[in-house]
C-alpha cells in the first residue's frame, strides 16, 4: 500500500488544524493508551517464508532481544510453519536449513554451467531450470512483532540488514521493514515473496559466477556498499533485475500484478541505493497516538476533506504524467526498432558493402572501417530520425543466435516530444542468425545503457537511463515490443520543480496479442513542498493516473518517518488507509460530510473514528476526542 503525504508542518500551513474546533472535546496530556488498557499481553502470530528453490527443513531459533530467552523449533517446511509469540519487544529470527539445497528458479536457466559441472543433469552446458546450483546461504532477519498475523520473509538481504540491526525502512518505503507484513493483501504478499527472491537469487548467482561458497559474501558487501561505491554491489542489482525481469512477465504475475509489477522493481532497486542507517528501535509503545501525527500530513496533500491533491502536489505530478506519455514510450520503441533493423539488413552477416542505402523511411550510411558503423535519418513511427552506431563486436552463430554489441546515440523527435539519447553500450541478441528474408528473425533480446533527454513541452527530463527490450513473434507479419525493465535516475525540471526522480517501468500485459506497448510505472520523487526539504515520496501504476485522487498508492518519508497510504474512491464514497510505525493504522471512511472508521495496532482496536459536531476525529475508550484536521 502506498500513497502519498506531505511534512508535519504542512499541517499548519495547508490546513491550518492541530485544533478540533470550539465545539469538540480536546486531547488532554494523559498517559498513552487514551483509555485502552496498556498492561493487557498482547500476542503475535508468526509465519514465515523461505524462498522454494531452497530447501525448507531446518532449524529455526527465535531469540527475545528483551531478555535473551531462546526457543528453537526443528521445521519440516519453514513456509508452512508459524507460531505465537508476545508483543512488546524485538526479536532474532534465524533459520538453518537441513542441507544447501538449491535449484535453478529462473525458467530460462540460470547461464552457462562450468566445465565438467555434475549439476548439468541434462549435459546442455547450461544449468537449466530445477537444476542444482552451489552457493552456501544464511538466514536471520529481526523485527517487532505486533497483534495479530505478522508474515516474515527471510532472504539474502533480510541477513545482511540484521547483522547491524540496521532500519531498513528509509530504503524501502515501507512503513515496516520490507520483510514484515503485518494486515496485508494478496498482491503486497506476492510482492514481498518476489523481493526475498530476487534477493536470495543474487547471492546465490554473485557466489556461482565467482565459483566462492561464503554465506557471508552478500553481507560483507552490503556493508562496504554503505561506505562507498562498490561494483561488486552493482552487480547483485544486476542480478536481482535479471530475476524480476523474467518472473515478473510470466503469465500468472502478469494476472495478479497488472498495475503494479514496477512496485517491485521500484523496492528492489532503492533498497540497493544505500545510505547510512539507523538502528532498529528495541520496544513498542502499546496504543500509541503518534500516528494521527502523519495522518495530518497526509490529509494535507491528500485533501480527502476536498476530495483532491493539494494544488502544489498536483502540479508536481501532472509533470510526471508528461514524461511518461505514449509519445515518449514509441520514442524509446523507435529508437530500438530503427537499430535493430538496420543492423540486421544492412550488416557483415549479409556481406553489405560500405556505402549508401535505404530501407522504408530511413537512409542510411554505412562505413566498415574500425568497426562498422551505421548513420541513420529518416522517419519512423512519426519520428524524425538522426542516430549514429558504432558496432565493433559481431558473433554470427545460427546456434546461440547472432550478437551485436556497440554504442550509438542520436535524436528522434516529432512535435511535442524530443528524444536525445547515447548509449555508452548496447546488445542485441538474436533468437537465431539474421535473415532478412524471414520476419521471425528479428525475434530476440536487447539490453542498453547510457544517457538520456527527453523533452516534452516544457518539461524535461535528464539522466541515466537502463534499458531492457524483447522483440517476440506474435503471428507471421507482426511482432511485439516488450519492455521488461526500464530505469531513469535523472532530474525532471519544469516550471514547477527540478527535482531529483526514479523512474522504473515493466510491461503491464507482455500477454496480450498487440503490439502496442502498456507498460506500468514505479516512480520515486523528492520534493520539496512548503518548504519541507526531506520529502520522499512513491507512486506506482498508469502513468495517466498518477494524479487521480481517486485510486492512489502512495509511499513517503517526511522527517524520517515512512506511511504508507491507499485511497479509493467508489461511487463517490472515499476510504484511506494509512500505515505507520510498529503496526499502527488507520483506516478512514468518507461518505459526503460522515467519517466513520477505525485506528488500529495490529488487529487490536484503538479507537474508532467518528464524526462528532461536524469534526472528524478518533474517539478513545475513555471519552477523548482527537480531530483529524
Amino acid at each position: 500500500m502506498k500513497k502519498l503525504s506531505v511534512l508535519w508542518t504542512l499541517t499548519v500551513t495547508l490546513l491550518g488544524c492541530g485544533g478540533s474546533g470550539g465545539e469538540a472535546p480536546t486531547v488532554s496530556d494523559i498517559e498513552p493508551g487514551l483509555g485502552n488498557n496498556v498492561n493487557e499481553s498482547l500476542e503475535a502470530k508468526v509465519e514465515f517464508y523461505l524462498p522454494s528453490f531452497l530447501g525448507q527443513k531446518g532449524e529455526l531459533a527465535i531469540t527475545n532481544l528483551l531478555d535473551n530467552s531462546v526457543t528453537n523449533h526443528t521445521v519440516d517446511s519453514l513456509s508452512q510453519f508459524s507460531t505465537e509469540l508476545a508483543v512488546g519487544g524485538l526479536y532474532h529470527f534465524k533459520f538453518e536449513p537441513e542441507n544447501d539445497q538449491i535449484t535453478c528458479p529462473r525458467v530460462l536457466g540460470c547461464g552457462r554451467s562450468k566445465l565438467n559441472d555434475p549439476n548439468d543433469l541434462n549435459e546442455n552446458n547450461e544449468i537449466d531450470f530445477g537444476e542444482p546450483v552451489i552457493a552456501k546461504l544464511r538466514f536471520e532477519l529481526t523485527t517487532l512483532p505486533v497483534p495479530g498475523l505478522n508474515q516474515l520473509y527471510f532472504s539474502a538481504y533480510s541477513t545482511a540488514v540484521t547483522g547491524n540491526n540496521y532500519d531498513s525502512r528509509p530504503l524501502s518505503l515501507t512503513a515496516a521493514p520490507h520483510y514484515h507484513l503485518t494486515v496485508s493483501t494478496v498482491l503486497q504478499q506476492r510482492k514481498a515473496e518476489y523481493v526475498a527472491n530476487a534477493m536470495t537469487y543474487s547471492d546465490i548467482m554473485q557466489q556461482y559466477n565467482l565459483e566462492i561458497s561464503n554465506d557471508a559474501l552478500f553481507t560483507d558487501t552490503f556493508n562496504a556498499a554503505l561506505s562507498e561505491d562498490n561494483d561488486i554491489w552493482a552487480s547483485y542489482l544486476a542480478l536481482a533485475n535479471d530475476y524480476l525481469s523474467e518472473t515478473l512477465l510470466s503469465e500468472d504475475t502478469n494476472t495478479l500484478y497488472r498495475q503494479h509489477a514496477a512496485k517491485t522493481l521500484l523496492e528492489v532497486n532503492e533498497l540497493f541505493r544505500l545510505r547510512q542507517l539507523d538502528k532498529l528501535q528495541s520496544t513498542i509503545t502499546p496504543y500509541s497516538n503518534e500516528l494521527l501525527g502523519e495522518v495530518r500530513n497526509a490529509l494535507g496533500v491528500l485533501r480527502l476533506q476536498d476530495e483532491q491533491y493539494s494544488e502544489e502536489l498536483k502540479a508536481k505530478l501532472d509533470d510526471v504524467e508528461s514524461i511518461a506519455s505514449d509519445d515518449a514510450q514509441q520514442a524509446l520503441v523507435t529508437i530500438g526498432e530503427v537499430i535493430g533493423d538496420v543492423v540486421k539488413h544492412v550488416s557483415p552477416a549479409e556481406g553489405s558493402e560500405a556505402g549508401q542505402y535505404e530501407l522504408p523511411g530511413l537512409d542510411i550510411r554505412y562505413e566498415t572501417q574500425a568497426g562498422f558503423r551505421w548513420v541513420i535519418t529518416g522517419t519512423r513511427r512519426g519520428f524524425e530520425i538522426n542516430i549514429d552506431v558504432l558496432v565493433p563486436e559481431w558473433r554470427i552463430s545460427p546456434t546461440l543466435g547472432d550478437k551485436v554489441v556497440g554504442s550509438g546515440g542520436g535524436v528522434v523527435t516529432k512535435p511535442g516530444t524530443d528524444l536525445n539519447f547515447t548509449f555508452d553500450s548496447f546488445e542485441i541478441v538474436s533468437s537465431n542468425s539474421f535473415d532478412p528474408n524471414n520476419v521471425q528473425e528479428i525475434a530476440g533480446v536487447a539490453s542498453a545503457k547510457g544517457l538520456v533527454e527527453l523533452t516534452q513541452t516544457n518539461s524535461v527530463l535528464t539522466g541515466k537511463i537502463e534499458l531492457d527490450v524483447i522483440r517476440d513473434v506474435l503471428n507471421i507479419r507482426t511482432t511485439k515490443t516488450i519492455i521488461p525493465y526500464l530505469k531513469v535516475d535523472g532530474v525532471l525540471t519544469t516550471p514547477n520543480q527540478t527535482t531529483p526522480i526514479r523512474l522504473y517501468a515493466n510491461e503491464r500485459s507482455p500477454l496480450a496479442l498487440t503490439e502496442n506497448l502498456d507498460l506500468t510505472f514505479g516512480v520515486q520523487l523528492e520534493l520539496a513542498l512548503n518548504g519541507g526539504k526531506d520529502l520522499r515520496i512513491q507512486l506506482d501504476g498508469e502513468p495517466d493516473t498518477f494524479t487521480n485522487f481517486g485510486t492512489v498508492d502512495v509511499s513517503m518519508i517526511l522527517g524520517g518517518h515512512v506511511s504508507e497510504l491507499t485511497v479509493t474512491n467508489v461511487g463517490g464514497n472515499i476510504n484511506l488507509i494509512v500505515r505507520g510505525r510498529d503496526g499502527y493504522w488507520v483506516d478512514i471512511k468518507k461518505k459526503d460530510k460522515l467519517y466513520t472508521g477505525g485506528f488500529y495496532f495490529g488487529d487490536k482496536t484503538v479507537g474508532d473514528v467518528r464524526t462528532i459536531r461536524g469534526i472528524p476525529g478518533v474517539l478513545f475508550p475513555d471519552g477523548s476526542f482527537e480531530s483529524l484536521f
